[in-house]
């Protein structure tokens, strides 16, 4: 063979090698992400700074973690943020994250938010060393006001007094029948009252035990929450005392002690479904039956931190263990099914990946809307796929 042919036989090899190397790499890109992409593919994910479009940053590093997220009627979704201090906020397309202003001074650990009539805030906040506050916002000002100054608009943030100054709030909830706001504080573990109307604040039970930071109203009218070891309790309105039910939410063997209730939600059924922190469990209680049933886990990971019901139907969850990196699930009804949708990584506006995620609303359009909590944190708005319908 002529030297000729066998420059000509060895770029023929080159070339056949060239287009190996090249298949390899695309089966090596598919395989990543069919079989180790860990993040969000399904549906959309945007992420927000929590500040203002061309605005001078009011919530800084380091009291960003969002405690607390409220879905409005208006279509805003109002906020809380807990470290150093504690803003309260608004997001609203038009302008992005609007500081309303501050509910502390002093370090916040947590806090929780409730809609009472149209546009009407009641918050509240507690600290790691005891103490918080309640507080009034009246966000009619803030829904669509602005657009003249492309600056969204700010209302004063009232303040009330709690029956114990060393206590604060940990979680809150509307009776709409009564007019009534009711809470749980921390760390004195009661329950208050406030009333929309006349504007008081009083304790109306004792709890005996440390309670959880969660509470919700059953559709017969009744509070449902849990205490230490995972033990539920109900409470009429207008009694004493607390029932303290024989349902223990489900745990490992041998873990009881250290067992407890990290969110807690009250579906359009009626159903109601709740998350474990230590083994994170998913579990429904049928307040008919009084019946507990552990639906399995969702994740790998302990602490199902906070649950939300969107308009497909599908329960909304967020899991994730101390240290851990956040999972974003759903759990249909339907079949029983839970789909690890997995971990938040926004492109728009901002590239930004959670690894810590505390709150979690559905917005009035059927977006999932979720709040992080991290040194520097942002605010997420998940859009699930459309589901397509036969014509």
């Amino acid at each position: 063979m002529s030297p000729k042919g066998k420059v000509a036989k060895r770029d023929i090899s080159m070339e056949a090698e060239g287009v190996t190397s090249a298949f390899s790499q695309t089966e090596r890109n598919r395989l990543f992400r069919e079989k180790a992409f860990p993040f969000v593919r399904t549906g959309t994910v945007y992420g927000f700074e929590l500040h203002e479009e061309l605005v001078e940053p009011t919530i800084l590093p380091s009291e960003s973690a969002i405690s607390a997220l409220l879905s409005m009627q208006s279509g805003n979704i109002f906020g809380l943020t807990s470290g150093k201090r504690g803003h309260l906020f608004y997001f609203n397309p038009l302008y992005g994250v609007v500081d309303v202003g501050l509910i502390s001074e002093t370090p916040v650990a947590g806090g929780a938010l409730v809609e009472t009539q149209t546009d009407q805030i009641i918050g509240g906040w507690w600290a790691e060393n005891g103490g918080g506050g309640l507080f009034w916002h009246d966000a009619v000002f803030e829904k669509g006001v602005g657009l003249e100054d492309f600056k969204g608009a700010k209302y004063p943030i009232e303040c009330l007094a709690l029956p114990d100054q060393n206590d604060g709030i940990s979680a809150l909830v509307y009776h709409k029948a009564s007019q009534k706001v009711f809470g749980i504080t921390r760390p004195g573990n009661k329950i208050i009252s406030f009333d929309v109307k006349s504007r008081r604040v009083e304790m109306v039970a004792q709890v005996d035990s440390i309670v959880s930071s969660v509470l919700v109203f059953l559709p017969e009218g009744k509070l449902l929450g849990s205490c230490e070891e995972g033990q539920l309790w109900q409470y009429q309105l207008g009694e004493a005392r607390l029932e303290m039910l024989k349902d223990y939410v489900p745990c490992q063997r041998g873990k009881r002690y250290t067992s407890g209730v990290g969110s807690l939600l009250v579906s359009s059924s009626g159903l109601v479904y709740g998350g474990t922190t230590t083994d994170g469990f998913f579990f429904s209680y049928d307040t008919v039956k009084r019946k507990v049933i552990n639906l399995g886990k969702p994740n790998r990971q302990s602490n199902i931190r906070a649950l939300t019901e969107g308009y497909d139907g599908l329960i909304y969850g967020v899991v994730e263990e101390p240290h851990g990196l956040a999972h974003l699930f759903y759990f249909a009804p339907g079949n029983r099914e839970f789909v690890d949708l997995g971990v938040l990584t926004a492109c728009i506006p901002i590239y930004w990946t959670a690894h810590s995620l505390g709150s979690i609303c559905t917005g009035i359009h059927g977006e999932i809307f979720l709040g992080e909590t991290d040194t520097i944190s942002h605010l997420f708005v998940y859009y699930p796929p459309v589901v397509r319908r036969e014509r």
